[in-house]
């Protein structure tokens, strides 16, 4: 950065290098905007669901509990996006329900009175007249449970659709979250139920608080927004892709 100005200063008066002066100039606001970037990259938290996408197996790391008399299991038979989903096939064979569970708990990342966006994409294979399918969350703190939203029904269609439940607000205390799916058939003989889905992700709704700060923290950042060298949208999207990064990660 150093280097930089030292550069900035030296040719700032001299015509023939106008190009080079600006260049320079944009080289400057870039390197605050990356390093920005680098800064709330370690900063920034967000509930980040671990195999969202189910492309690894189940086992005691990868976040997912299946439950109840008939748990959903992993599949390669369809998939919204990589090779593997989550598949539920519910049929009664008497006059007694049927029931699977797919939870996973997240204990740090909610920032309470933020908003965040719970998406993901299903596809039905069956709907029996019987069956429902739910979601529900928990907003968890280090005491407890500090607010939720009851089971929730959720309707797709027979193609590949998308899910999404915006701006869902985390009370004051919550530090975490608990996700549920729950996939369950009436007491009805031959009730039946088969839905696979995909790609669960639970993400703020948006970053303006960082922006705001961002640019509270660097004049020179506000100042290159202001005149046209660096998009606001461009700046934002850089936010999110370093907690997209992230959750790849």
């Amino acid at each position: 950065m150093i280097f930089i100005n030292a550069l900035i200063k030296n040719i700032r008066n001299n015509p023939s290098c106008y190009y080079v002066y600006t260049n320079i100039l944009l080289m400057k606001y870039l390197f605050l905007f990356t390093s920005f970037f680098q800064l709330i990259h370690l900063a920034l938290a967000d509930p980040r669901l671990i195999n969202g996408g189910f492309e690894n197996d189940f086992n005691d790391k990868n976040g997912w509990i299946r439950a109840s008399n008939v748990p959903p299991i992993r599949s390669d038979k369809e998939a919204h996006s990589g090779k593997y989903s989550l598949h539920s096939k519910l049929k009664n064979e008497f006059a007694l329900p049927s029931e699977g569970h797919l939870i996973q708990t997240v204990n740090k990342g909610i920032i309470g009175g933020e908003k965040y966006d719970l998406t993901f994409w299903i596809k039905e294979v069956d709907f029996g007249v019987s069956y429902v399918q739910q979601y529900m969350i928990n907003w968890i703190s280090d005491t407890g449970q500090v607010g939720n939203i009851g089971l929730t029904n959720f309707k797709g269609g027979k193609k590949w659709t998308k899910v999404s439940v915006p701006k869902l607000t985390a009370p004051k205390d919550a530090t975490g979250i608990r996700l549920m799916f729950r996939f369950v058939t009436g007491a009805v003989k031959g009730g039946s139920g088969e839905i696979f889905i995909d790609d669960i992700a639970i993400n703020r709704s948006n970053y303006t608080k960082e922006y705001n700060e961002l640019l509270k923290a660097n004049p020179n950042i506000a100042k290159a927004i202001k005149e046209g060298k660096i998009s606001k949208e461009k700046v934002l999207s850089g936010i999110r892709s370093r907690e997209e990064e992230k959750e790849a990660n």
